[in-house]
């Protein structure tokens, strides 16, 4: 195929794999027909006006311009890439530690407050227990001193055996 004209060189761009199309898009500063080429991207794959197309161009300069500065900050620092990944590693890992540090701090406070709480609650607990076993146990030696008392006043005779027993009933129901 012969390249002489604008209709041409579009109908050689459509035969071109889409790979190709988007290596002379990334560098269609370089090619001959650039417009030509931006014109076959946007028909396969954005469908932008040139205008955006320009302002995309536009925009990846002014990245590439940036990006060149750094790298040549960094060329007059006598910095080197790994020079560079190990600092911001070294940032990363710091902050990691320092965030690390300040769970732990709210862990170990709130640890504390638990295992207040629980002492607390436990004791409460404890102390309550004893205190019912001490009253179970005071309650019962009076219910059992009085049954024997009933059981000598039936002895003698002053209350019935059937008195004896409903009393029996009520007290033992207590303990």
């Amino acid at each position: 195929m012969e390249l002489k004209s604008e209709k041409s060189i579009k109908e050689y761009l459509k035969t071109l794999s889409d790979d190709i199309i988007i290596k002379y898009y990334l560098d269609v500063e370089y090619s001959p027909f650039p417009i030509l080429v931006i014109e076959e991207y946007t028909r396969r794959f954005k469908k932008k006006t040139k205008d955006e197309i320009i302002k995309d161009l536009k925009l990846q300069t002014r990245l590439a311009r940036k990006k060149t500065q750094e790298l040549g900050q960094m060329a007059k620092k006598h910095k080197l890439v790994d020079d560079v990944t190990r600092q911001k590693s070294e940032e990363v890992i710091k902050q990691a530690k320092k965030k690390g540090y300040q769970i732990s701090e709210k862990i170990i406070t709130k640890s504390s407050a638990l295992k207040t709480k629980l002492r607390k609650g436990a004791k409460t607990g404890i102390q309550g227990s004893v205190n019912v076993g001490k009253k179970l146990g005071a309650s019962t030696q009076k219910e059992l001193d009085l049954l024997e008392k009933l059981g000598e006043l039936r002895k003698a005779g002053i209350i019935t055996n059937k008195e004896f027993q409903e009393k029996k009933k009520k007290i033992l129901s207590k303990i």
